[in-house]
């Protein structure tokens, strides 16, 4: 097969890169040409429709033409109409909320009742802690380690070295 010389590829590139651009130029121009057409279309076959129907809009109040005691109308949109209504009223409650009760019969804070056990509370004992192996303790040929419990010490450990394998890296498993 025949390679192409640089010369030629590069001739090549530039001429389907201009290709390339002149129709997307062609795709564009032509697309917006049939747009305003259609749009031209359709203004000369659509016809004005009149609307004899009134419109009223309720006169617009600025916000220093309102009333100083803090009045104002809104709009009601279920029957149409506004209605006249105090934006902020402050009024204290007359009554006070009632008192949260707990359950019948018991009373948590009475000081002169002493509480009663079915049994003797006890309290941990510093010996129960020590029952408990330390890092490092060695027991029956076994080490203990807090994160994987009694690990078996020394055991069937083999070291191999394999001849083939290289310390610079250049060959690391069967390369078949």
């Amino acid at each position: 097969m025949n390679r192409m010389s640089p010369k030629t590829k590069r001739y090549l590139t530039l001429a389907v890169t201009a290709f390339v651009s002149v129709g997307a130029a062609a795709l564009i121009i032509m697309n917006r040409v049939g747009v305003e057409a259609g749009q031209a279309a359709e203004s000369a076959s659509s016809t004005q429709v009149s609307s004899e129907e009134e419109v009223s809009v309720p006169p617009i109040i600025v916000a220093s033409q309102e009333s100083k005691s803090g009045s104002t109308s809104a709009f009601v949109p279920s029957s149409g109409s506004s209605k006249s209504t105090e934006l902020t009223k402050l009024e204290k409650p007359t009554s006070t909320p009632p008192k949260p009760s707990t359950a019948s019969g018991t009373n948590f804070t009475d000081k002169t009742k002493k509480p009663s056990y079915s049994s003797k509370p006890t309290a941990k004992s510093k010996t129960a802690s020590s029952n408990k192996p330390k890092a490092g303790d060695i027991k029956d040929g076994k080490m203990y380690d807090p994160d994987f419990g009694w690990v078996t010490i020394g055991g069937t450990n083999k070291q191999t070295t394999a001849s083939d394998m290289y310390e610079d890296g250049v060959k690391v498993g069967i390369m078949d």
